[in-house]
């Protein structure tokens, strides 16, 4: 199968997801404008995208996008998956769709669509060239489809396999991190501005000291190393850590307990939706 550049890409449906996705598979030059399309149901959101690419086709019909992509990224809100997978399932076996959405399990997803299923859970920080993508490949995908989408993902994310049964988890993990850990961040320093830190202050300095750590982090220093060289025995740091070390654990499964709540809900509602 032809590599990235070559193959025809498609998209269907533009939010916050979606947009990252395709600007970031854009910006990695993991596919080129010329062979990308993409749909959506506000057709003036679509223009705008095309307009930062040039060279990206606009269609106003799903299906058109679908039998024209080797590859097609499946990107509406939950509500509306079954129908648009519905709607491009005469395409049929020609075209690998990619759900970008964990909801529901692969076996019926390519039931309901009839062609060969992937999902795909990526992150908006894919647009950096940062992030994770979480993919999970349905039955009929085969293994020239499946490398040829690994190594697209690859250049504008780190690609990491999950069976289906996990992918909630880490959904919450990646997917859902960016928006967490930047809650923590803005809360570590919203602590700071109460004893008395400048706001722009404090997160200048809680958003180069997080940079700073993950660089250390990322290099192959442990946790365990990276807090025993800041945290003295007996010292200021060791303070907080006991407080962290006491009440974090609480939270994470707290967080856990509810996001994993929430993807169970929709996944029965969802289901409930499919024909028998």
């Amino acid at each position: 199968m032809p590599d990235g550049l070559h193959l025809k890409f498609g998209f269907i449906g533009l939010g916050n997801m979606g947009t990252s996705l395709a600007a970031g598979l854009l910006e990695s030059g993991a596919i080129s404008p010329e062979n990308t399309m993409i749909a959506n149901r506000s057709l003036g959101k679509a223009e705008s995208f095309a307009k930062r690419y040039p060279g990206v086709t606009v269609f106003e019909s799903n299906l058109k996008v679908a039998e024209g992509s080797d590859a097609v990224f499946v990107t509406v809100r939950t509500d509306q998956l079954l129908g648009v997978l519905k709607e491009i399932s005469s395409a049929g076996k020609g075209v690998h769709v990619v759900v970008v959405n964990g909801a529901v399990p692969l076996s019926v997803l390519e039931a309901v669509c009839k062609c060969p299923v992937s999902k795909l859970i990526p992150s908006v920080t894919m647009e950096r060239g940062r992030g994770v993508s979480l993919v999970s490949h349905g039955p009929s995908v085969s293994v020239s489809r499946s490398r040829s989408l690994e190594r697209s993902l690859g250049l504008a994310s780190k690609v990491i396999m999950v069976p289906e049964d996990r992918m909630d988890v880490a959904t919450d993990l990646t997917s859902c991190g960016p928006a967490l850990i930047a809650e923590m961040m803005h809360q570590f320093a919203e602590a700071g501005v109460r004893h008395g830190i400048d706001r722009k202050d404090a997160w200048e300095m809680v958003l180069e000291t997080m940079q700073g750590a993950a660089l250390a982090l990322a290099s192959g220093e442990s946790v365990a190393s990276l807090k025993e060289r800041v945290a003295t025995k007996g010292g200021i740091t060791e303070q907080g850590l006991l407080v962290l070390e006491a009440e974090l654990p609480t939270v994470f499964d707290m967080v856990m307990d509810r996001t994993l709540a929430k993807h169970a809900e929709v996944r029965e509602r969802l289901m409930k939706d499919i024909d028998p």
